[in-house]
């Protein structure tokens, strides 16, 4: 009986398992392609916006590449704070 039980739960398992990997409606409608939506503009081609904090141009790469390495730096512990004296 035991025996039993175990292989049941264990079908079951294999049958949910199984289920899971089926496609998706989203898939099935796009013959199993995955995502069809819009492609993805670059950052750096972005107009700003009331958020941005500008020093770049928009649609120019280097600038944007420059100003995401300054913000990096800006947020890097090591270089805002002083060394520890010691």
């Amino acid at each position: 009986m035991m025996q039993k039980t175990k292989l049941l739960g264990l079908a079951a398992a294999l049958a949910v398992s199984i289920a899971g990997t089926a496609c998706s409606k989203l898939e099935a409608a796009n013959e199993g392609k995955g995502y069809a939506g819009k492609a993805d503009t670059p950052a750096y081609s972005s107009k700003g916006g009331e958020f941005s904090d500008g020093g770049w141009t928009a649609g120019d790469k280097t600038t944007w590449t420059e100003a995401m390495k300054n913000r990096a730096k800006a947020q890097n512990e090591y270089l805002r704070t002083a060394p520890a004296e010691k």
